[in-house]
C-alpha cells in the first residue's frame, strides 16, 4: 500500500509539472499576441483619422458642404475613446503576472486560477470587441484559444 502510495504521488507530481508548463505556454502565447495587440492599437485610430480625412475630402470636392477641423478633430476623439485599450492591456498584463505568481507557489490554487482565466477572457473580449481592427481581431481569436486550452488544463487542478 505504502509503494503505491508513493507511486500515486510521484505520478501527480509528474502531471503537476506537465500541467505547470503547458499552463505557462499558453500565458507567453497571451502575453506575445498582448504585445503584437499593443504595437497595433495606435495606428487604428492613425488609419481612421487618414480614411475619415479622404472621405471628408470627397465630400467636399464633389457638394457644396464645409467641415471645419474642430468638428474633423472631435470626430477622430470620439473614435479614439471608443477604441482605446489601454486599460484592458494593463488590466491584461497585470492578470498575466498574477497567474505566474500563482503558477510559481507551491500550494495548488485552482480556484484562483480559474478566477483570473475567467478575467483574462473578459478583458481579451473587451479588446475584441473595442480593437476594430482585423489585426487586432486575429490576435484575439488566438488568446481566446489559448484561454480555452488553460480553462480545459485547470479542470484538472484540485
Amino acid at each position: 500500500v505504502a509503494e503505491a502510495l508513493t507511486r500515486l504521488e510521484t505520478f501527480r507530481e509528474v502531471e503537476g509539472q506537465s500541467m505547470r508548463t503547458e499552463l505557462i505556454q499558453q500565458c507567453d502565447l497571451l502575453a506575445s499576441r498582448l504585445d503584437q495587440i499593443e504595437l497595433r492599437a495606435p495606428l487604428v485610430v492613425a488609419t481612421y483619422s487618414t480614411r475619415l480625412l479622404e472621405r471628408v475630402r470627397e465630400a467636399i470636392a464633389t457638394t457644396d458642404v464645409s467641415v471645419s477641423s474642430s468638428d474633423l478633430i472631435r470626430e477622430i476623439s470620439i473614435f479614439a475613446d471608443r477604441v482605446d485599450i489601454n486599460e484592458e492591456i494593463t488590466r491584461l498584463r497585470s492578470h498575466l503576472s498574477q497567474f505566474r505568481t500563482f503558477l510559481d507557489e507551491q500550494t495548488s490554487e485552482g480556484r484562483k486560477l480559474e478566477f483570473l482565466g475567467q478575467e483574462v477572457f473578459r478583458e481579451i473580449n473587451t479588446i475584441g470587441s473595442k480593437g476594430n481592427d482585423v489585426e487586432i481581431a486575429h490576435h484575439v481569436v488566438e488568446m481566446k484559444a489559448a484561454v480555452e486550452k488553460i480553462r480545459e488544463v485547470l479542470q484538472n487542478v484540485e
